[in-house]
């Protein structure tokens, strides 16, 4: 008799790679640790285009002054947050998990006008990532972003 699997479930969120030259775009959520612009995708679009998805996500966490290109899929991963970290509600099933897709961008003009969900952002180097804390996973992925650079 075949042995019965189980299927994953996922949230899927979309992350932009807003890079400006040789820096890149990180922001500092409320809980003081250090993330990509994006988030999760709402039910009401799963018949949307992906990079339309990424543009409202990206614009309610940066404002719309902020413009930038939004180019190809650069990276996929999937990020199971920390229980001992992750202290929000929503993070305390143990089955849950967001598969996260990652967009590279180029920054065009534009001032950032953060949302009451990040308290700071700034523009790394690659020189920086080590020293900065992460939400889990996404040290990982930006030490990724940054070894293939440039493009």
């Amino acid at each position: 008799m075949p042995e019965k699997r189980e299927h994953q479930t996922f949230h899927v969120g979309l992350k932009a790679f807003i890079a400006d030259g040789e820096k890149l775009l990180i922001l500092q959520d409320t809980e003081g640790l250090w993330e990509l612009p994006g988030g999760r995708t709402e039910k009401s679009e799963i018949h949307k285009d992906l990079r339309e998805i990424l543009a409202r996500e990206a614009k309610e966490e940066l404002g719309e002054a902020l413009q930038y290109e939004i180019g190809p899929i650069f990276h996929a991963w999937i990020r199971k947050p920390d229980p001992i970290k992750d202290t929000k509600s929503q993070y305390r099933d143990n089955d849950f998990c967001i598969f996260l897709v990652g967009f590279q961008c180029a920054y065009q003009k534009g001032e950032i006008q953060l949302s009451p969900e990040h308290q700071a952002f700034k523009w790394i180097t690659k020189e920086e990532v080590d020293s900065i804390e992460f939400e889990n996973t996404y040290k990982e992925a930006v030490q990724y972003y940054f070894q293939g650079y440039p493009y």
